[in-house]
């Protein structure tokens, strides 16, 4: 599987061929289509390093560098069975590639880290700071159920914290952010949108990353989260300061029927927007 590393080290050619037919089989996932068909060669291209220009040979080139992106993803072990169907349509331009997705998981991940990746590569972008920023977060996460576990207990004549509800969450993570981020800002409030605003749990001001918590309790289970988020990441967008959104949701009782689902569902990039979900502690 591919690592950050090695994805950085691709030169920009071989990159956008890359989140070219990824974008196309993520589409392709999202409307459950198996196998998945991409096409050799898009009607509307988006990267202009794949195709400066219009031309028999750049299209053929085109075709080339897509077809060299879905084996490369095959040997990364994200796709299999993938053929070339050249019989599909009546000029090789109208081709086809079909394929299937190894695991939805792991290429919904695949498909983050390489917006990521497209973002830090902007020129001029401050992004360089975004993926660090994100992974960092994403660590406190991954920390936070241990740290709440460890407050709970104390020496004798010593007082305990306990999470209790939503604030207690908040509370543990603003001091866990504050280990790991120099500008941490709590209760941020977003523009309006529906006609209301929202009010977000921490925004880290340098890397433009805005931290939202959730804890699940009666009531609220994985349909009404996963509603919730949907509506406040309308929000977000609006905010100046928020190019990437992540989305803490505590377990503590194991009361969602399916995180994973969740995690992979609302962990996107949607008009410019990064948006990462985390629920943790997993059964």
């Amino acid at each position: 599987m591919l690592n950050i590393v090695k994805l950085r080290s691709l030169e920009e050619e071989r990159f956008y061929a890359l989140i070219d037919v990824a974008l196309d089989i993520r589409g392709e996932l999202d409307f459950h289509s198996e196998p998945a068909l991409i096409p050799t060669m898009r009607s509307m291209v988006r990267y202009e390093a794949l195709m400066p220009g219009d031309g028999v040979n750049m299209r053929d080139n085109y075709m080339e560098l897509r077809w060299k992106a879905v084996k490369f993803l095959e040997a990364e072990g994200y796709v299999g069975q993938v053929q070339y169907l050249d019989n599909y349509g009546t000029h090789r331009w109208y081709n086809k590639i079909s394929l299937q997705v190894v695991n939805n998981e792991k290429f919904y991940q695949l498909v983050m880290m390489l917006t990521e990746e497209e973002e830090r590569r902007l020129p001029g972008s401050h992004a360089e700071d975004l993926p660090s920023a994100m992974s960092r977060v994403e660590q406190l996460g991954d920390r936070f159920h241990r740290a709440a576990l460890q407050m709970k207990t104390a020496r004798a004549g010593s007082s305990t914290f306990e999470i209790r509800n939503e604030y207690d969450v908040q509370t543990l993570m603003h001091a866990l952010l504050e280990t790991r981020f120099d500008d941490v800002r709590p209760e941020e409030w977003t523009g309006s949108y529906a006609g209301k605003s929202v009010k977000t749990d921490f925004l880290l001001k340098q890397e433009q990353v805005m931290v939202e918590t959730k804890m699940v309790r009666e009531g609220l289970n994985d349909g009404k989260v996963g509603d919730e988020l949907i509506i406040d990441i309308e929000r977000y967008k609006q905010h100046p300061d928020c190019k990437a959104l992540f989305c803490f949701i505590y377990d503590p009782n194991h009361m969602l029927k399916n995180p994973t689902g969740l995690e992979t569902d609302l962990s996107r990039k949607t008009d410019g927007l990064i948006v990462r979900t985390q629920v943790r502690p997993k059964a």
